[in-house]
């Protein structure tokens, strides 16, 4: 796995709490990745290779004319006004699997460019010309475009939806559907094909266990919730389905999204 520091400037501690997650899952091992990220540090003999501003910062002036003076150096730009040289840029609320995804298309444009050509169309071996005659006539057999993979999670906690968010990310997830009410799981499930739904017990519009049951088709089925009793995960395993207990442990989750 090839090590890639990233030069971080400003953000606030939560974004900082939250960037530092994405950098460490970008790590782990066994997820299929040929990436990791790791924050720059002064005095590290290894040279930044993207730099990830936060505009608002004070520093970001200074930093953003270190980035144009370092021809190699990308950037990564957060605020409402981007730089030319900016390579992307996001405005707040900020989600960190984009970044995660942004990082890994200007590490590998060329790996990333193929992949959005089969996942979105499926096109990659058609003709160069290709008229309406032929396709009528059936002159050509189109391949199919590949399954969408999608997420679905149910949760009325944000931090805890973020943070699934970017470990499914870093299994090469980005669907995801996030709800926050029994209600408008059930709205989700009814209109798509999940490979990945967590419910979370705490939710108290309806019957969480309702959905659970709902989404016994998806490949993982996650049930979370702050206090796990013994009847809850004795329920979970008699009928196929997952139970992790708050605060999420990255070691128990990240086998269940290895499946994926």
């Amino acid at each position: 796995m090839k090590r890639i520091y990233i030069r971080v400037t400003g953000f606030t501690n939560v974004e900082r709490h939250a960037l530092n997650t994405v950098f460490r899952l970008s790590q782990e091992a066994g997820t299929g990745r040929s990436l990791s990220y790791e924050p720059w540090m002064p005095g590290q003999p290894e040279l930044a290779s993207l730099a990830l501003v936060d505009g608002a910062s004070g520093a970001a002036a200074q930093e953003l004319q270190l980035v144009l003076d370092e021809t190699d150096m990308g950037l990564i730009w957060v605020g409402a006004i981007t730089p030319a040289k900016a390579w992307r840029s996001f405005t707040r609320p900020l989600r960190w699997p984009d970044i995660l995804t942004a990082m890994d298309m200007y590490f590998q444009p060329d790996q990333n460019q193929d992949q959005d050509l089969d996942y979105d169309l499926g096109l990659e071996t058609l003709p160069a010309q290709l008229d309406a005659q032929s396709l009528s006539a059936g002159l050509y057999n189109l391949p199919a475009a590949p399954a969408i993979k999608r997420a679905l999670i149910a949760d009325a906690d944000g931090p805890t939806r973020m943070y699934l968010r970017t470990m499914l990310a870093a299994v090469h997830i980005t669907h995801v559907d996030e709800v926050s009410s029994v209600q408008q799981a059930h709205a989700k499930m009814a209109n798509y094909s999940y490979c990945f739904v967590s419910i979370d017990l705490g939710l108290t519009d309806n019957d969480p266990w309702q959905a659970v049951t709902a989404a016994r088709a998806a490949a993982v089925v996650l049930v979370t919730a702050n206090s796990m009793g013994l009847v809850t995960q004795l329920n979970a395993k008699v009928n196929g389905f997952t139970a992790l207990q708050k605060p999420l442990d990255r070691n128990k989750l990240t086998p269940l999204l290895l499946k994926l």
